[in-house]
């Protein structure tokens, strides 16, 4: 019977060694930023967003067919600019500008169908299942 081989001391130090520092690496990266990152960062009060901060976000965008550029929303001056790249200058230009401060106060602007009608749509559904009918795929057959 053979003697089982002991491992070589300088060896198991070394393998000791690299644990410990990978470890320590671990450790600096958990604790990074502030602390742990256990939460998404739309909950975080310490956050480094990709695409702005503070109140100020900006995106890119497609203008038109081969024209780029983005949008940057300011939501406490509450605006929204738009900025187009022009490539064969190498600028990037102020295409537009709008404060959105009273458009979030309408109610029904522009809408198809009305928000009466599809109340008046969802009621007479709800009508129909209380009746036991199956209604329709399409609800405005049933007018």
């Amino acid at each position: 019977m053979q003697p089982t081989p002991r491992p070589n001391k300088a060896i198991v130090t070394a393998l000791w060694a690299n644990a410990a520092l990978l470890a320590l690496i671990a450790l600096m990266l958990f604790n990074r930023n502030g602390g742990p990152n256990f939460l998404p960062t739309a909950l975080a009060q310490n956050q480094q967003p990709i695409a702005g901060g503070g109140g100020v976000f900006i995106m890119p965008g497609q203008m038109q067919i081969n024209t780029w550029g983005c949008y940057l929303l300011d939501v406490d001056s509450k605006t929204l600019c738009t900025y187009q790249f022009s490539p064969g200058e190498h600028k990037l230009r102020l295409t537009s500008a709008r404060s959105y401060r009273y458009d979030t106060k309408l109610a029904n602007f522009n809408t198809d169908p009305p928000p009466n009608e599809m109340k008046q749509l969802v009621e007479k559904q709800e009508a129909a299942k209380n009746q036991g009918i199956v209604p329709s795929s399409d609800p405005k057959i049933d007018k």
